[in-house]
């Protein structure tokens, strides 16, 4: 089933779409924020493997050089090992998510987001988090979410959601905030001589377009989610 929903955040439409890529995964979605758009699919085992005793979690992220419309040419005809960009988009797209599945649940599991096109000035790894939240809620999978992710700057003394490459050469704040509906997840990020005051205003600022982004995930679930499987945890005995 083909679902779409779509809503203004800052200075650009963010639209999350299910049903028309990847269907053969448990859950994947497009996100798309100006000519920025980013597939991400997630995928879980059925079964533990024997002896399993951790939760094997694979959050991936890549760019490709189609995604801004080239090909690699010349020497190198293939595309690389993953950049630094792409090694910490997977981290920071990880971090949020591995503490919200079910304790006890180790099943293979893998998320992955891939650039599918760049518009050099919406950055993507905001794209990759949502998508990551919004796959595993439109799957069987279980998973304590969504979650939201934006980013915030500051341009003369003015917060900005989601600034663009452009705006962010003039931003004296580059804030990564992940929350959920009611609570900060994960933060990330670095100031210049930013006041504390100032602070806890980016995070409340932060947090109003988090809340926005969680119920457009809820509504795409509700019309395009799957009944979540019934999984069995392996927990330690309390006695």
């Amino acid at each position: 089933m083909i679902a779409k929903v779509s809503k203004t955040i800052g200075s650009s439409d963010l639209t999350i779409e299910t049903g028309k890529l990847a269907r053969l995964a448990d859950g994947s979605v497009t996100v798309r924020s100006g000519e920025s758009m980013i597939l991400v699919a997630a995928v879980s085992a059925t079964s533990v493997k024997e002896g399993q005793d951790f939760f094997p979690l694979t959050v991936d992220y890549r760019e490709k050089a189609a995604a801004v419309g080239k090909f690699p040419g010349g020497y190198f005809k293939r595309e690389g090992r993953p950049t630094e960009k792409e090694t910490l988009t997977s981290r920071m797209t990880d971090r949020p998510l591995r503490p919200l599945f079910p304790k006890g649940y180790f099943y293979d599991t893998q998320v992955i987001s891939v650039l599918l096109s760049a518009d050099g000035e919406n950055d993507p790894d905001i794209l990759s988090i949502n998508g990551a939240s919004a796959a595993l809620c439109v799957s069987d999978i279980p998973f304590a979410g969504p979650i939201g992710a934006v980013r915030v700057g500051r341009v003369d003394g003015q917060l900005v959601v989601n600034p663009t490459h452009t705006q962010r050469q003039l931003s004296d704040l580059d804030l990564v905030y992940v929350g959920n509906e009611n609570d900060v997840v994960m933060i990330e990020g670095s100031a210049d001589e930013l006041a504390e005051e100032e602070f806890i205003k980016a995070l409340e600022f932060a947090q109003g377009f988090v809340r926005e982004i969680i119920a457009m995930q809820k509504e795409l679930t509700a019309t395009a989610g799957k009944p979540k499987r019934n999984a069995e945890l392996l927990t330690v005995r309390d006695d």
